[in-house]
């Protein structure tokens, strides 16, 4: 029995894992997708600091995927997985820099499409579902509405019902990619630093301030208390947003499909200030994988020593300490918490409508976090803490409700999904696969493995099975049987669930080494569950 533990009593699971699976096709959906959050960073997950009671319940009577994996270790290339169905060699995506416009091939599936074209459905968005819909607009073609806080220079009308929520009065000094509302005396230090960099570049000196560079911005350094309440901040407001959609949605006839973003876990890692509180720097262990035990780990897999998020070495006000490390853990988990909370709110708007009896729940996250692992704090890398992502379903009636799965599941797997569920004809060319029957035997024979890549000096890819993980980086991004690669990892990840210890070239790994490669090459069509 591959289930590490059962939330059913004994004698009832024979007759569950039997009896026939709920008919889906007029239920409603959820999807709750969070950012940056970390599957080591749940309680239901086993992290015994984290407090995260409201997703723990849901845990507790849903079915818990403890495999499930993104395709790209970061925001853009795995939401555009997420909404195509489609892997970043086919979309185009690997990075934050290629927009989804722009490189998605046309004609390419739609999750706002596919869940819109449904007669009688309602299909809408609010916060963050692709990486930026100003890069994504056809991507939105399809949702009846589609609802997005972050702050533009330019507001843009992404469907024909667009509803921007507005910041609260007194809110961003500064818009430049993204808006924060910021404690002070940091928003008034960000001022003051883009008015230097404006009076440069009015003189005609040359813009090189690094707020230029992707992910090393001033505010991904902030830590701690936010200086609001719960219901001022961005995830409060859309939480508070998705409860009033859900009571408009109670009232119609025919079902909706309702993505709701949220997006704390990112940094800046800023929670109110009842969430901080929960927790003591003091009490924070350090990680269990410091970069001092890596063997054989190459420099590339680590980024070369650089974090491009909190810790990115741009301001010497922010150094890196063994203190302040603790206080940024102190605080990703205290927005862990401040989500769990919003997601609460959501769940319990939900059952309050009487929606929970014929409603579709998905949790999920984008990809993970680096919590100091390898000396590496925030995401894009290819160890587990940052391409494994939580991700719990609730499906009423299904027979799993209450269990765990050790099945290997991906992002890529929505679209099919969220098609079966809904007795939408499938695309051809969707290259996930329906985890749909999971729900009824979570124990039957799945994928044999999961596939990530990431964009550092060329493309590095992974492939991950049951018992090890093995990558290959190259100086371009094709396919790995066209260019030999720089460097290459093999872990066991059995014995060295840290990866930590580079096999690549241990005698004794060498038959492994082999059967890993040749499943990279043979890539994700080879790794598919059996035909049903």
């Amino acid at each position: 029995m591959n289930l590490r533990r059962l939330r059913l009593l004994p004698f009832l699971l024979l007759p569950l894992w039997t009896q026939a699976a709920p008919n889906t096709r007029d239920m409603n959906i959820l999807f709750i997708i969070a950012e940056d959050w970390s599957a080591f960073a749940l309680g239901s997950y086993g992290n015994p600091v984290v407090q995260t009671p409201h997703l723990d319940a849901f845990a507790a009577r849903s079915l818990q995927f403890n495999r499930a994996y993104c395709q790209g270790p970061v925001c853009n290339p795995s939401r555009a997985s997420l909404v195509t169905g489609l892997r970043p060699d086919t979309t185009g995506v690997y990075g934050n820099g290629e927009a989804m416009d722009e490189h998605v091939p046309e004609g390419s599936p739609s999750m706002a499409a596919m869940m819109g074209g449904r007669k009688n459905v309602w299909a809408g968005n609010i916060g963050k579902l692709v990486h930026r819909w100003d890069e994504a607009r056809r991507f939105a073609e399809g949702f009846d509405r589609n609802e997005y806080t972050h702050f533009y220079d330019e507001i843009v009308d992404f469907t024909g019902e667009q509803a921007i929520v507005p910041w609260i009065e007194g809110g961003p000094v500064w818009a430049e990619d993204e808006a924060f509302l910021l404690p002070e005396p940091h928003r008034s230090e960000l001022k003051r630093l883009h008015e230097i960099r404006e009076a440069k570049k009015a003189a005609g000196e040359p813009d090189t301030w690094p707020l230029r560079k992707p992910f090393q911005q001033y505010h991904a350094e902030m830590l701690g208390d936010s200086g609001l309440p719960a219901e001022q901040m961005e995830d409060g407001r859309i939480a508070r947003r998705a409860v009033e959609l859900l009571g408009e949605l109670a009232g119609r006839d025919g079902p909706f499909f309702l993505s709701v973003g949220l997006y704390a876990t990112h940094t800046p890692l800023l929670a109110p200030r009842e969430f901080v509180e929960l927790y003591d720097p003091a009490q924070m262990l350090p990680t269990p994988f410091p970069v001092e035990d890596d063997i054989g780990v190459p420099d590339v897999a680590r980024r070369f020593g650089r974090n491009y998020d909190v810790f990115n070495g741009m301001y010497p006000q922010f150094a890196r300490t063994r203190e302040r490390e603790a206080e940024a853990l102190t605080a990703y988990y205290a927005c862990a918490s401040y989500l769990d909370a919003q997601v609460g709110m959501i769940l319990e708007g939900l059952a309050a409508e009487g929606l929970a009896d014929n409603t579709i729940v998905v949790f999920v996250a984008d990809h993970g976090f680096q919590l100091g692992e390898h000396g590496m704090w925030s995401k894009f890398s290819l160890f587990e803490q940052s391409t494994r992502v939580p991700l719990i379903v609730h499906v009423p009636g299904a027979a799993a409700n209450g269990s765990e799965t050790d099945a290997f599941v991906e992002l890529v797997d929505f679209m099919p999904t969220f098609a079966e569920w809904w007795g939408l004809e499938p695309a051809t060319v969707f290259e996930g696969d329906s985890f749909h029957p999971l729900l009824s035997d979570p124990e039957q024979p799945w994928k044999e493995a999961v596939f990530s890549s990431i964009p550092i000096r060329g493309l590095g890819r992974m492939v991950r099975t049951d018992d090890f993980r093995y990558s290959e980086w190259r100086q371009d991004r094709s396919l790995p049987h066209e260019t030999p690669p720089l460097e290459r990892e093999l872990y066991d990840l059995v014995n060295d669930p840290g990866e930590q210890r580079n096999l690549v070239d241990d005698p004794l790994y060498t038959a492994v080494l082999r059967e890993m490669q040749s499943r990279l090459r043979a890539g994700s069509a080879a790794a598919r569950p059996p035909r049903r």
